[in-house]
């Protein structure tokens, strides 16, 4: 009676450490797959690189969206000659912008 609780015992630990095992091969499984998405995980080199990318990304955007906004800015400006003040500086402003870039 005794072998029949202790192998009863075993049996239960071996279930246990089979569902533990189980288990902890699923976790494993996920923590690879997030670490090939996650941005930190992975390579420094991998991360240094992105980061840079990232950056030359977001400079150039704004290097864009700041001339859009100023080419319209400076082209509103350049209908309002209407303005006698701003349009005699506006039309200051657009002779020595052509003068520049006649000499280029």
């Amino acid at each position: 009676m005794a072998n029949n609780g202790k192998r009863r015992q075993e049996e239960r630990l071996a279930e246990q450490l089979d569902r533990l095992t189980a288990a902890t091969t699923a976790l494993a499984r996920e923590v690879e797959q997030l670490q090939k998405w996650h941005p930190l995980a992975g390579s420094l080199r991998n991360l240094l690189w992105r980061s840079f990318l990232q950056g030359v990304a977001s400079g150039l955007g704004r290097a864009v969206g700041a001339t859009v906004i100023l080419a319209l800015l400076v082209w509103l400006l350049g209908r309002l000659q209407v303005v006698p003040v701003l349009g005699a500086w506006i039309a200051r402003l657009l002779e020595a912008i052509q003068v520049a870039q006649q000499g280029f």
